[in-house]
Order: C-alpha cells, then structure tokens, then sequence
C-alpha cells in the first residue's frame, strides 16, 4: 500500500493542527492580507498554515517532496523525476475566509506517477475531515468518529455546484445545455473544496469548472470523489487529469456524481462535452 494508516492518522493531525491555526485567525480577524502575484489574495492565515503543513509533510515524509500553493515552485526540469509527491493547498478558499462565509479548507494530496492516489480535505467551518484512499474507499471523521462514507441515493431536481466567487459564463452555457435538454437543476453556489465533499456524500451531482483552477485546488477532491463513485475528467481531451505537468494550471473539467456517473454509464449522453468517464 502506497500509504498505510499510521501515515493517514499523522496526515489527519496535520490537517486538524492547521484547521485550528486558521480558525483561530478567522475568530480573531486580525490578518494582514496581501495580492499575488496573479491578483488572488495572500493572508497570514495562508502563511501559518503552509508553513506548519509543509514543515511536518518534509519531517514525517523526508522522502516525498512537497508542491504547496503558498511556497515557491520548483523547476520542472527537476520535479518532472518525481516519481511521489504531495500538493497542498493550506487555505482553500482565501476569499471565503476574508469575506467571513466560513466554506474554506484545508487540502492535502498524494500523487504517484502523474494520478492522485490519497486526498484529505478538512472542512474547518462542518468540523469534518473526509478522505480518500485509492481502491480503498472514502472515509469521514467528525464528533470524533470515523466512518465510511456512501453517498445518499437523491432523485429529483439536479444540484450543480459553481463557485461561489469565480463562475464562468461557459459553466452557465453548460448548465442551460442540461436545461434544454429537459434536466430540472438547482444551481448552488459553493466555496472551495467544500464542494468535492458535498458532491462525496451525494448531495452534489455536478461540478463543471471551466476557469482558472490550479492542481492543489483538484487533487484531493478528485480521490474522495472517484472513491464514492464518481469521476472527473477534462472537457478538452475526456481523459483523466494529470498531475505535477510543467504547468500546474488544469484545463477546464467536469466532476460526475455517482448518481450522474451511472446514468452515463448507462448510456445517456446529455452530461458529456467530450467527457469520457469510464
């Protein structure tokens, strides 16, 4: 096994410790906020975080590099030789968290080869961490449980997720395509990762995402998605999506609930722009 459950569980306190350095931010709202480079918001939340999660990946993990929004990219002359890797995002949702909305997380992935093969997403504001583990299942800790986790069957209208703070006109081009093909759907507008998780335990069935969207912001959503039954992939190619690329930007893709997931397997065809999911 690529990695074993003692690993998980120092993998989850990472998670936990560092949801606890940004809550103490978000209580105190006293953070410095600054601009990037691209324009998206640094705060000292996002700081505190990185440094206490990639710190302790390199110490428990010395054997494994780390690919963090929050820190410097390396060569891809030299990462490209990488045969496992981790990519973070320590605060997922900077913009939920400056304008107080609460859905912002913290992600932690393992990739092997070009695939992400474990994910943990902690969901600071539900208290709940879900993670997944390739081939293995998804699973969810809160009130200090820890349970497997199935996505409850739905019916009825289906729930589309966007972003709350970067939707596209694309993604509502390809939400009145599933209106026009007679699909009943109720848009929800979601922060951060908190989106893959919802979409785990079946209360999501869609998430087009055709903007801007970097790797840490997919990596550990995609295993907790595939690993209850649902699948992503790109718009472009209808392949997977691959990791630590030269860019770490992803093309535009679409996240398939297991309940829209079979009903392409069974050979409905509204859903797909190019998208293969088997």
């Amino acid at each position: 096994m690529i990695i074993d459950e003692k690993d998980i569980t120092e993998v989850q306190c990472i998670a936990e410790k560092a949801g606890e350095m940004i809550s103490e931010y978000y209580r105190s709202q006293e953070f410095a906020t600054e601009l990037k480079k691209d324009f998206s918001p640094l705060t000292d939340a996002d700081k505190a975080s990185n440094r206490h999660i990639v710190s302790e990946l390199k110490r428990l993990f010395p054997q494994i590099p780390v690919i963090s929004e929050e820190s410097e990219l390396p060569d891809y002359r030299s990462r490209s030789a990488w045969k496992r890797l981790w990519i973070v995002d320590p605060l997922d949702g900077t913009q939920e968290f400056i304008h107080r909305i609460g859905r912002f997380c913290v992600n932690i992935a393992l990739i092997e080869g070009k695939k992400p093969v474990f994910g943990m997403i902690n969901v600071i504001s539900d208290g709940e961490i879900l993670w997944g583990l390739r081939g293995k299942g998804c699973f969810i800790s809160r009130d200090g449980r820890t349970e497997m986790l199935q996505p409850r069957p739905r019916t009825g209208k289906l729930r589309i997720a966007v972003s709350r703070f970067h939707v596209t006109e694309k993604e509502l081009q390809y939400i009145d395509h599933l209106q026009e093909r007679g699909r009943e759907v109720e848009i929800v507008p979601l922060g951060a990762s908190s989106k893959y998780c919802m979409m785990a335990k079946g209360e999501i069935d869609l998430l087009p995402k055709f903007g801007p969207c970097s790797e840490w912001d997919v990596a550990a959503g995609q295993v907790i998605v595939e690993a209850t039954g649902g699948a992503i992939a790109c718009v472009e190619s209808g392949k997977a999506m691959e990791y630590n690329k030269p860019s770490m930007l992803v093309p535009p893709f679409i996240v398939f609930g297991k309940r829209v997931r079979e009903m392409i397997l069974d050979g409905n065809t509204d859903f797909q722009w190019k998208v293969d999911v088997k």
